[in-house]
């Protein structure tokens, strides 16, 4: 049986929306990992939040992992995957940095691997389309690929370009994701 990852992309609004969606689980079914825009500097302090506020297990990259225990992963930085001997690598690639984590460099990341997870792809609000490319190859590689709505999005950029791309699934508010989420 494949793990299930969920990926998830997001900027302008993302960090108040992605504690709320966190917040409402308990147990975990999937691995989620998360690149959320933010200055480096300010990260540690969003990735602190989630740890003391969240009920599961919150770790940061780089790490080492075979997937094998739910959690949630932050990007402490432009992450990528990489395989090593039946264990996965996320770790810190700041080459051709667009943004900080840039979500492309992640999402593009697990292409080479997309045969061995069961992965979920949700963009979510914020300005600009980054993340949309990497989408688009990982929806080619049989992802889904959900965006969240204009109306919960406190920027429709990200939604809006993955869904003028023609690559969503589903587009869902951000109580519907939750409702979604408990199912991954």
């Amino acid at each position: 049986m494949k793990k299930k990852i969920l990926l998830i992309g997001a900027s302008t609004g993302g960090p108040s929306q992605i504690k709320e969606l966190l917040s409402s689980i308990d147990s975990l079914s999937c691995t989620v990992i998360i690149a959320q825009h933010m200055r480096e500097e300010v990260l540690p302090f969003f990735i602190k939040d989630l740890k003391d506020s969240l009920h599961v297990k919150v770790q940061t990259t780089p790490l080492t992992t075979d997937f094998s225990e739910p959690s949630v992963i932050v990007c402490s930085e432009s992450s990528i995957l990489e395989k090593n001997y039946g264990t996965y690598k996320i770790k810190t690639d700041k080459t051709n940095q667009i943004y900080t984590p840039d979500i492309n460099k992640l999402f593009n990341s697990f292409i080479d691997y997309a045969d061995d997870f069961e992965l979920n792809v949700l963009i979510m609000t914020g300005i600009g389309s980054d993340g949309i490319d990497g989408a688009k190859n990982l929806k080619l590689k049989g992802a889904r690929i959900i965006a969240q709505d204009e109306k919960s999005s406190p920027v429709y950029g990200m939604p809006k370009a993955a869904f003028e791309l023609g690559i969503v699934d589903e587009v869902k508010s951000l109580q519907k994701i939750k409702e979604c989420f408990r199912g991954l």
